[in-house]
């Protein structure tokens, strides 16, 4: 599953394909990249998630 993550400071993330997220019993998200790799998120460093948006074609 593709999403963006949206950091508190305003920084996007794009997770492609094969990515996953869970959260904890405190809150805090868990990301693994489409290869394994966990990514652990305090519940005060990232706002929201989204289905990433398509590039603007030009």
């Amino acid at each position: 599953m593709a999403f963006d993550l949206h950091r508190a400071g305003g920084e996007i993330t794009r997770y492609g394909e094969g990515a996953r997220f869970s959260f904890t019993a405190t809150g805090h998200l868990v990301v693994y990249d489409a290869t394994g790799h966990k990514t652990l998120f305090s519940h005060h460093s990232w706002d929201r998630i989204e289905e990433p948006v398509p590039p603007r074609a030009e």
